[in-house]
């Protein structure tokens, strides 16, 4: 059993190749037995049996005692682990010299140096460094981290597979800075001899566990902004810290941000910068997912347990990528641990969640996970809140902003009964033939069914009558992606993949009224709607990346997509008001080049996107320009630029009684044009110390926005063909966004404030423009999180004021040439009403544990009524043929207290 253990390690140790495999100086202690053992005597025989070198800083005592066995353990990790419980810490540089010192010691960089400014001499000057960036404990590559020399600050970022290239590094015996977010920062030193060509930097995730060196002012941070335009970054270690629902959401935490609204709380989709989540494109290991809701939005449909990296890009972002014209969130899954078995698990009073990944073999590794929910006391929560509640029942009919009567003077309760529940399911194989070739199969699979029937009771005298409203809803998404990255060489860089992606969508909403007539009998009405959405994706792309000269980065890259998308929506089981089939090849290509100027402070991005788009036989042209100025190290300017076009896009089928609806469609050049946005922004950041100030002002401009409406049908029977339901018009949106961040220390968070305004034009609405759908001029938000030793304590606050709304004023029937009968709405000024203004304090608790972490949050503090929509329903004396509303308030979910607790493996 001994001799299997010793060869699993010896094969951990082969293969893993951490930075301090590459460093001679990096002894493994192979059988070294100390029971409480004074600190001075352990070092004094490893620094003779093993020649090590050790540093005891000032005020160690040398009397400590140390009880812990050196079982064929590197002596950087054997010191750690020996050092635990005691009030010591220890640390390894590159030259191999294991510093050890008390925990309340901090060390700045320049600390560090010495042991680089040994008399070790320069053998290579001006050269180019290549390596990866891993997870000291999985192996797992850290997309988009950071390397930057110490000594002039000059760095670059890694792309999506951990991989960097540093052109003209000064001497092979410089300094580096690594970074990622969520980890701790390493200084790496380099010395003659290394392998330049594949140099191998491991980090720690910053846990808090580890009793590691804090290199002061190069801390870790919750959330990362300012490193590009518009960007935002956060991890999933950070995110299961804040307040949620149920589970830790990347959505919702981006919703946190400023440009970000989170007025929408029953949508996980991201309204950034007055856009619609159609408008947000979002790449999940390549493929694009089209829609991100479970269960009416309370959640989104990723898990974040297999998530490694979220970024999102809130505007101007660059000519790799397109098919959107507000944002992009690009997602990269986790390859899976390549070191040993992993498994993960939560469980919530809303769901169980579990994941397992490890090697498969030396160049194999997977990962699965799957998420369920379940009937338990948040289901029953959320299925409460469904349930609406009544409004005015007045004779008076509507009152205040609600609307202005219409069908009669009486109104009645009604009640909604949910029942739903949501599963997904993700899976990964990686696989590394080589130092150059990475090969990588992905998969996603989410569903949700939902049940939202509604039963209204009807009084009238004393005969009453019931209306039986089914609402049976299913939706989810496929996605499947195989990639292909290669390192042609050190400056050059490809990632080909074949993706494919399937969205589809089902809803019953029918409705059975039952009247008691005078006589004593029943009669039976059924009337509704049945919708079918379901779109297909399948595309290949290839993206290159070189890296030219030191001052250009060039990307170039294809993409040839085909789209299929079909929609069914009829009404009574007999009238097809909409059967839309679209197809379409989409070919693409783009250009850019990343350019250093003056010094490396002016930083600009100019780039073109081309799209052959085959409904239309069109070229559309997207020239795109971003520009980054440093006035200092604190104080830097940006800027961006660029036209953008989007061919699939979802439709508002405006529904005022019910709340609308959205439906996919593909552009066709006619009733439905080809979206577009133009983008300007301008801003500014000063960062200095543990405190960032960012501000951004910005502008779209948006052609041939669409939306379909029944109610403007030019004659009896009509209403039927695409140019008299289809009607476009344009948009602008204009705002700042105001971000005050606190990103180091014990407690951290931010401020965030958006002030803006979207309006549309759309001449057969009205003649002036109107507010959009989520138009909320202002919104407020603070995010604060306190470390206090194992415990992780945060809150949130959001103040929104209200969105807008249509209301109805009236309505008529109508007999139709067939003898059926029509119900018409009298909307009131479109979008001339606003709900109230939300606002919203959550709470939570995270008490952290080796093994896992409990989590105690609480939604909606203070229990504050804030309305989803407003829901109208038409009723039918049988006798009279009196025509009544009924009017409800559906709300945000009230106060919900939630815990979730959290296991992992390893």
């Amino acid at each position: 059993m001994k001799r299997k253990i010793t060869l699993l390690l010896l094969i951990t140790f082969l293969f893993s190749t951490p930075i301090w495999a590459q460093n001679p100086s990096a002894k493994v202690i192979n059988d070294e037995f100390f029971n409480f053992t004074d600190l001075k005597k352990i070092c004094d025989l490893l620094k003779t049996k093993y020649g090590l070198q050790i540093d005891i800083a000032e005020g160690v005592s040398l009397n400590e005692k140390i009880t812990y066995w050196f079982d064929h353990v590197p002596a950087d990790k054997g010191f750690q682990e020996a050092l635990k419980g005691t009030p010591l810490k220890s640390y390894m540089d590159d030259n191999g010299v294991i510093h050890i010192l008390l925990k309340s010691q901090k060390l700045n960089l320049n600390d560090f140096k010495y042991a680089a400014k040994s008399n070790l001499k320069p053998e290579k000057e001006n050269f180019k460094i290549t390596g990866k960036i891993l997870d000291s404990k999985s192996g797992e590559p850290l997309p988009f981290s950071s390397v930057q020399i110490i000594s002039n600050r000059m760095g670059v970022q890694a792309n999506v597979d951990g991989l960097f290239t540093l052109p003209k590094v000064p001497s092979d015996t410089s300094s580096l800075l690594v970074k990622y977010l969520g980890y701790r920062p390493k200084v790496v030193f380099l010395k003659p001899g290394l392998n330049f060509n594949n140099l191998e930097v491991e980090l720690d995730a910053a846990t808090g566990e580890l009793d590691e060196v804090v290199v002061v002012g190069e801390k870790t941070e919750v959330m990362k902004a300012n490193e590009q335009i518009g960007m935002y970054k956060i991890t999933p270690k950070n995110i299961a810290k804040l307040p949620n629902v149920g589970e830790k959401d990347i959505f919702r935490a981006f919703q946190l941000l400023p440009g970000i609204s989170a007025a929408n709380q029953n949508s996980s989709g991201l309204y950034v910068r007055g856009g619609t989540p159609d408008q947000n494109l979002v790449i999940y290991d390549g493929f694009t997912v089209y829609y991100v809701d479970h269960l009416y939005g309370f959640f989104s449909a990723f898990n974040s347990n297999p998530i490694k990296d979220v970024q999102l890009f809130k505007g101007g972002f660059e000519s790799k990528f397109g098919g959107r014209i507000s944002s992009v969130m690009e997602i990269t899954s986790k390859n899976g641990n390549n070191r040993k078995l992993n498994l993960i698990g939560d469980l919530s009073a809303m769901s169980a969640n579990i994941m397992a990944e490890g090697p498969l073999s030396k160049k194999f590794t997977f990962l699965v996970a799957g998420r369920r929910s379940w009937a338990g006391p948040l289901y029953t929560k959320i299925a409460d809140a469904l349930k609406p509640t009544a409004s005015n029942n007045t004779p008076g009919g509507f009152g205040g902003s609600g609307g202005g009567g219409g069908f009669g003077r009486r109104q009645f309760q009604s009640s909604a009964v949910a029942s739903s529940y949501f599963y997904d399911l993700n899976a990964k194989v990686n696989f590394t033939p080589n130092l150059k070739d990475v090969l990588a199969l992905s998969f996603y699979l989410g569903n949700d069914n939902m049940d939202n029937s509604q039963n209204v009771s009807l009084p009238f005298g004393n005969r009453g009558g019931g209306l039986s409203n089914s609402d049976l809803s299913q939706w989810g998404n496929t996605g499947a992606s195989f990639k292909w990255s290669r390192h042609w060489s050190s400056k050059w860089y490809s990632n080909t993949l074949l993706s494919y992606s399937n969205f589809h969508s089902y809803r019953d909403n029918t409705n059975q009224s039952n009247f008691v007539r005078t006589s004593g009998t029943t009669q039976t009405v059924k009337f509704g709607s049945l919708e079918h959405n379901d779109l297909k994706d399948f595309s290949l792309k290839s993206d290159v990346e070189g890296q030219l000269t030191e001052s250009h980065l060039l990307g170039f890259g294809i993409q040839v997509s085909d789209l299929n998308i079909q929609y069914n929506y009829s009404q009574n089981d007999t009238l097809k008001i909409i059967d839309k089939v679209n197809k379409s090849l989409i070919y693409s290509a783009y250009l850019q080049d990343r350019i250093h100027l003056m010094n490396q402070k002016l930083e600009i991005t100019p780039g073109l996107r081309a799209n052959y788009f085959g409904v239309t036989s069109k070229i559309y042209l997207e020239p795109r320009l971003s520009a980054q100025y440093f006035v200092n190290r604190q104080f830097k300017l940006k800027g961006a630029m660029g036209n953008y076009y989007q061919f699939a896009k979802q439709v508002e089928r405006e529904d005022i009684l019910s709340g609308s609806r959205n439906f996919w469609v593909l552009a066709d050049g006619v009733d439905l044009p080809v979206t577009s946005a133009k983008h300007f922004i301008l801003g500014a950041s000063y960062e200095k110390g543990d405190y960032l100030f960012d501000v951004e002002a910005y502008y779209k401009d948006i052609q041939n926005d669409t939306r379909y409406t029944l109610r403007f049908t030019p004659r009896i029977g009509a209403g039927l063909v695409a140019s008299e339901t289809f009607f476009n018009g344009t948009g602008t949106v204009h705002g700042i966004d105001v971000l005050l961040q606190k990103k180091f220390g014990n407690l951290t968070g931010w401020i965030g404030y958006t002030l803006a305004k979207s309006d549309k034009l759309i001449p057969v609405f009205s003649p002036n423009p109107f507010p959009s759908n989520f138009d909320v001029r202002h919104e407020f938000k603070v995010v604060g999180i306190y470390k206090y030793n194992r415990w992780d304590f945060s809150g949130s606050f959001l103040y929104a004021t209200g969105k807008p709304y249509t209301s109805i004023i009236g309505g008529y029937s109508v007999t139709l040439l067939d003898g059926s009968v029509r119900d018409y709405t009298e909307p009131s000024t479109t979008n001339g009403n606003r709900f109230p203004a939300q606002h919203r304090l959550d709470l939570a608790a995270t008490y952290n544990f080796p093994i896992g972490s409990l989590t105690m949050s609480i939604y909606n503090v203070y229990n504050r009524n804030n309305v989803w929509y407003k829901k109208f329903q038409t009723v039918v004396d049988p006798d009279t043929q009196e025509r009544y509303l009924s009017v409800t308030d559906v709300n945000y979910l009230g106060f919900t207290p939630n815990i979730t607790l959290s296991i992992h493996l390893n």
